[in-house]
């Protein structure tokens, strides 16, 4: 054991939605404390729930004014974790590293004057330091580094689905997840059935900056979340013992969560997904640049937007590869394989934009899916191995990716069209498959 005296001090700041916020959001920072103490390296000192601001745009957010104020009744217990209103109080969405450098400062400007007070009181608005305009902290004079001794660490607290989030194209910008890693770190709280190990070993990145990711082992198993919480709200069901005696209070007071605002943000693309999928088509496919010269002028550059290919159309089955090997690692029992790999389905594909509907029919099965780019969506395999997943399918170029998030790890798909050729490929776990599909 480390000398107690010598431990490091950190910080542990929760991003999210808190839509609402449930008891095993509070249980994280439990989890996240009992493991870096146990360490005998860190001394965690605070924690900090930050809600994402409205502009986040995800599907069923009610206004950040209520979210808040749920965190602020859920932590009025604890004599260590607060909640700080800064991100939720910006006009734009503010990516999770902007976050993670605000706080540094705030803790930097606090420590420099040895008042670690006003770290502690962030959930207090009464004694909050004035901002700049723009939501900035003002800045002082001979402002500490990060690692001035004494000033406490800052760590990322979160569940192994962000981790896992980073493999989804244009929700994070790579320098982000490098500088999260690098100058911050992780505490990612697993859940049973995850593979959080397998994913940072298939990641040369995680695996470059493993000993900066701290995974906390969930041995009382809690399948919480606050989306199953708006469901059971929705059906007028007891959340009671879910979330904290007072916010329940507060939902019921003010009548929240209810089918209307589950509507909320509906057909709107996911704020991340807005700004980096334009970032990406301009680097890559997703744009051509038009450059002219006049005389001894410097060239001219426009940028004309080309559209995303159309995918619509009946596509005929031309053949198939490993779909076996998919089916198992689905877990799909053997004489259903058997049948499957018999099968020559058709696929019709409508497109109206950004909007698709999908229908694979067959001789023994028919299935449909339909989403919007962006827009995450809860996907019924049935049919298929029967399991429900959150699903959220973007650009990537030309290609449609699919992240399917469930019980079954690293699944997905991706379409993209050669010539007059339909290609998807089928990911479960380590299992890859390739169909070909012929227009008709």
């Amino acid at each position: 054991m480390e000398d107690p005296d010598n431990r490091s001090e950190v910080v542990l700041l929760a991003c999210g939605s808190f839509n609402p916020i449930t008891n095993m959001h509070l249980r994280l920072f439990e989890l996240g404390r009992d493991c870096l103490n146990d360490t005998g390296k860190y001394k965690v000192v605070k924690g900090i729930l930050s809600p994402v601001g409205d502009a986040y745009q995800k599907k069923g957010l009610i206004s950040a004014r209520h979210r808040v104020t749920m965190a602020q009744l859920a932590t009025e217990s604890s004599d260590w974790v607060g909640v700080d209103d800064w991100e939720s109080s910006q006009n734009e969405w503010q990516e999770t590293v902007k976050v993670l450098r605000y706080h540094r400062q705030k803790l930097n400007q606090s420590y420099s004057t040895n008042n670690f007070d006003e770290v502690a009181s962030l959930s207090k608005p009464a004694r909050k330091r004035k901002r700049e305009a723009g939501g900035r902290l003002p800045v002082r004079r001979n402002q500490p580094s990060p690692e001035t001794k004494g000033v406490p660490q800052l760590k990322l607290l979160c569940g192994t689905d962000i981790l896992e989030s980073f493999a989804v194209p244009n929700l994070w910008k790579p320098e982000d997840i490098l500088e999260i890693l690098t100058d911050y770190g992780m505490v990612c709280i697993t859940r049973p059935g995850t593979q959080a190990r397998k994913f940072i070993y298939e990641s040369d990145v995680l695996w470059n900056h493993k000993e900066n990711i701290h995974l906390v082992e969930q041995w009382v198993a809690d399948d919480t979340s606050a989306t199953k919480i708006r469901r059971a709200l929705r059906r007028q069901q007891s959340i009671r013992y879910l979330v904290p005696d007072s916010v329940l209070a507060y939902i019921e007071k003010h009548k929240l969560y209810t089918a209307e605002s589950e509507d909320q943000n509906s057909g709107v693309i996911l704020a991340p997904l807005q700004r980096y999928t334009k970032e990406s088509n301009r680097r890559n496919w997703g744009g051509r640049f038009v450059c002219s010269t006049v005389g001894l002028l410097p060239p001219v550059c426009c940028l004309f937007a080309i559209m995303p290919v159309d995918f619509s159309g009946t596509w005929n089955f031309v053949s198939s590869d490993n779909f076996e090997g998919y089916m198992l690692a689905l877990g799909i029992d053997f004489a259903t394989r058997k049948i499957a790999k018999l099968l020559k389905p058709k696929k019709v594909i409508e497109q109206d934009g950004d909007s698709f509907s999908i229908h694979t029919t067959s001789t023994f099965r028919n299935y449909s899916v339909q989403f919007k780019i962006g827009e995450e969506f809860e996907e019924d395999n049935k049919g298929l191995d029967n399991r429900k997943c959150k699903s959220v399918v973007t650009w990537d170029g030309d290609k449609l990716v699919c992240v399917q998030t469930g019980e079954k790890k690293n699944r997905g798909w991706s379409h993209w069209i050669e010539g007059d050729e339909l290609y998807l490929e089928l990911r479960c776990e380590d299992q890859v498959s390739q169909q070909v599909f012929k227009r008709a």
